[in-house]
């Protein structure tokens, strides 16, 4: 069955309307996406040094830093019900990034004082569990106000945001750890996480029909069991044609993250242990990679909308697997930083489009639906692969051998994509006409 989207007006009007990005509203969601970018860009660049300083196994480091992708899909999509339901004086969305991101901007200091395991790993706990309070909800934002035509280029702006927290992050936090220790440089993080937040509370305003009114009380609703394995997973209409290519992206979405987030997690731990480079150098060229995406992230938006979301990842993916192949064998120290800027702009030519790329699939009325079904796809990629990973670094003796890991789950995500045949940017549109 062909999926409807029920816009008002004839099917012509539709087609022939040219919706036009409100720039400045996407710029100021952004900085949502700032602050969680540059809480996870720290949190990713050390913490796992300070998890193997406490003598913990590589494959121990990998299963607590999946801990924030396991909330992914079941904390996530929890509150992302909640969010659509949620009446307030801020909105629906804008509570949630209220409350959670100063939380986390603590429990991230927290990590970094713990002076053992049971508190570092409570505190790590208690981080990722906050911050999936907001995720989603900030999220949807963007598609909130945003045309289907036109989510390829606002969330390239979104990205954009996020590298500029990455690169803000990564850079300061790289003087501060070696100047002054891990404590300094997360302080700085929870005060940029504020900082962010506090633009957007500022910056941004939800619909009125998501407002109360002055005196009126806020609705703060109940979600039973039956609406969240809903959300987790949303029944769906689609053909054939659909479910098949649905299917497959989900495949290569799962594929792709286990790859990349392998890379990410121990691409420190990779520098320091293999290369020989200091703990605050190896976390500071890190920046390199936020930088790369930082300059590629807006023209991944126009590249994506112009050649196809499809053929736009395929490229990116294919171009990450020729950079990756032979690092095993001819990384050295002065190479990490171009290593990272080049990766960084492949790799935003995937996840920019990548969202955009499965709503489509669902039309106007399963935008929520797809989004939790992204969600599922990518945190639970990300929940297994450092534990798995872990596993082959403590046989393997060596972190190089991530490259070979990711390349050949780049490849498997590669070869669905000729079969892949919904997504792109006409697709709900095609659809609707053919049913009008």
């Amino acid at each position: 069955m062909t999926q409807k989207n029920h816009n008002t007006g004839t099917g012509s009007e539709a087609a022939s309307a040219k919706p036009k990005l409100d720039y400045a509203q996407t710029f100021s969601i952004g900085f949502g996406f700032l602050a969680i970018s540059a809480a996870w860009a720290l949190y990713n660049a050390y913490v796992p040094l300070k998890l193997k300083d406490l003598m913990l196994p590589t494959a121990v480091v990998g299963l607590i830093m999946g801990i924030d992708n396991f909330c992914g899909f079941t904390i996530q999509p929890l509150f992302g019900i909640l969010s659509d339901k949620v009446r307030t004086r801020w909105g629906r969305r804008l509570p949630f990034a209220l409350v959670s991101i100063p939380l986390g901007a603590l429990f991230l200091v927290l990590i970094s004082v713990a002076p053992n395991v049971p508190l570092t790993v409570a505190s790590i706990v208690a981080y990722a569990l906050i911050m999936a309070t907001s995720r989603a909800p900030i999220v949807a934002l963007m598609p909130d106000v945003t045309d289907s035509r036109l989510r390829s280029k606002a969330n390239g702006i979104i990205n954009f945001m996020g590298s500029i927290g990455n690169v803000i992050a990564l850079a300061g936090g790289s003087l501060l750890y070696k100047r002054f220790g891990m404590s300094a440089a997360f302080v700085a993080g929870a005060v940029i996480m504020v900082a962010a937040i506090t633009a957007l509370m500022h910056l941004v305003r939800e619909h009125e029909e998501f407002v109360t009114a002055p005196g009126e009380r806020a609705q703060l609703p109940f979600v039973s069991w039956k609406e969240f394995k809903t959300a987790v997973a949303p029944r769906l209409e689609l053909d054939g044609e659909g479910r098949r290519s649905f299917a497959l992206i989900l495949l290569v979405l799962f594929l792709y993250t286990m790859g990349g987030n392998a890379v990410e997690t121990y691409f420190t731990l990779y520098a320091t242990h293999d290369l020989g480079m200091d703990a605050g150098t190896a976390g500071g060229n890190l920046v390199w990679y936020a930088v790369g995406m930082l300059a590629f992230a807006i023209p991944a938006g126009f590249i994506g909308s112009r050649f196809g979301r499809k053929v736009t990842m395929s490229t990116g993916l294919a171009l990450s697997a020729l950079l990756f192949a032979p690092m095993p064998w001819v990384g050295r120290p002065f190479m990490v930083p171009y290593l990272a800027f080049v990766f960084g702009v492949f790799w935003i030519l995937v996840i920019v489009n990548a969202l955009p790329w499965i709503t489509e699939l669902g039309g106007v009325e399963h935008t929520g639906a797809m989004t939790s079904y992204y969600y599922l796809a990518t945190s639970f990629g990300a929940a297994i692969s450092p534990t798995i990973f872990g596993f082959i670094q403590q046989m393997a003796g060596e972190y190089r051998w991530m490259f070979v890991y990711a390349v050949a789950l780049f490849l498997a995500a590669l070869a669905c994509m000729p079969f892949i045949t919904r997504g792109e940017a006409n697709d709900s549109e095609v659809g609707r006409r053919a049913d009008d």
